[in-house]
C-alpha cells in the first residue's frame, strides 16, 4: 500500500455527484454557510460519529466496505477505527500520527512537523473538518440541495490534487455532516456515510496509540 494511498485515505476522513436540482449558493450566501460552519466547530470543538464506507480501486474488481466510528478534536487529533474484513486505527495527538493494521500486526508511525508534504496534506484534512482553514487548501463551491446542502472541495496546491481530484461534502438542514464523496486519482472514490453525528465542547477519547508488543513498527517518512 503505497504512501500516496494512505494520505488519500485520511484526506478522505474530512467533513464531509452534483445533483440536478442543486442550486448554486451566491457569494453573500457562500459566506454566510462558512462562518456558520466555522462558528459551529468553534463552539463545540468534538465531533463523534459512526460511519459506513465503500472504497473502490482500479486494483479490485469489487469495491471494500467496512463500518467504524471516528472521534475528532480540533484543531487536530482524530481517531478513527475501520471495521470489517480489512480493519484499521488510525490515530493522532496533533504531534505523532499512527496507523494500526491488526490483521498483518503491522504499525506504521509519523512524526509530524518534519515533512511539509505530509503536514500539508493533514492541515487540508484538519480544514474540511472544521472549515477553518478550508479555502486555503480548497477552492469551495457549495450549492442548496433539498433542505441540505452540497459542498464540493477542490484542492488548489498540486500536492494535494495528486492525492484527491475532489471532495463532496452533503450537510443536512442543520448543518450536519451526512455523506462525503472522495474522488481520486485514476478513478479510486471512497464513499461515506455518517449517522449518530454528535457536537461536543469536549470528548473523552484515546488519542495516543501504544502498538502491541507483537507488533513490526515502520516510519516510512523515515523520521
Amino acid at each position: 500500500m503505497s504512501l500516496s494511498f494512505k494520505i488519500r485515505s485520511l484526506l478522505a476522513l474530512t467533513l464531509l455527484t452534483a445533483a440536478a436540482h442543486a442550486q448554486q449558493l451566491s457569494a453573500e450566501d457562500e459566506k454566510a454557510l462558512l462562518t456558520r460552519l466555522r462558528e459551529h466547530r468553534a463552539q463545540f470543538p468534538a465531533l463523534t460519529a459512526d460511519f459506513t464506507e465503500e472504497r473502490t480501486t482500479h486494483l479490485l474488481n469489487k469495491p471494500i466496505r467496512g463500518t467504524g466510528t471516528i472521534v475528532f478534536h480540533a484543531p487536530g487529533k482524530f481517531r478513527r477505527e475501520l471495521k470489517g474484513t480489512s480493519p484499521s486505527l488510525t490515530v493522532s495527538n496533533g504531534t505523532d500520527l499512527w496507523i494500526y493494521y491488526p490483521n498483518f500486526s503491522e504499525a506504521e508511525h509519523y512524526t509530524l512537523g518534519k515533512k511539509q508534504f505530509f503536514d500539508d496534506s493533514l492541515a487540508a484534512l484538519t480544514a474540511g473538518l472544521n472549515f477553518h482553514d478550508v479555502e486555503k487548501f480548497f477552492r469551495v463551491s457549495p450549492a442548496r440541495e433539498g433542505t441540505g446542502w452540497r459542498i464540493v472541495l477542490t484542492p488548489k496546491s498540486a500536492g494535494v490534487r495528486r492525492l484527491l481530484t475532489t471532495l463532496t461534502v452533503w450537510l443536512n438542514a442543520e448543518a450536519v455532516v451526512e455523506k462525503t464523496d472522495a474522488a481520486l486519482p485514476k478513478g479510486d472514490r471512497i464513499v461515506t456515510t455518517y449517522r449518530n453525528v454528535r457536537a461536543h465542547k469536549t470528548v473523552e477519547a484515546k488519542f495516543d496509540f501504544t502498538p502491541p508488543a507483537a507488533a513490526h513498527i515502520s516510519t516510512p517518512l523515515g523520521d
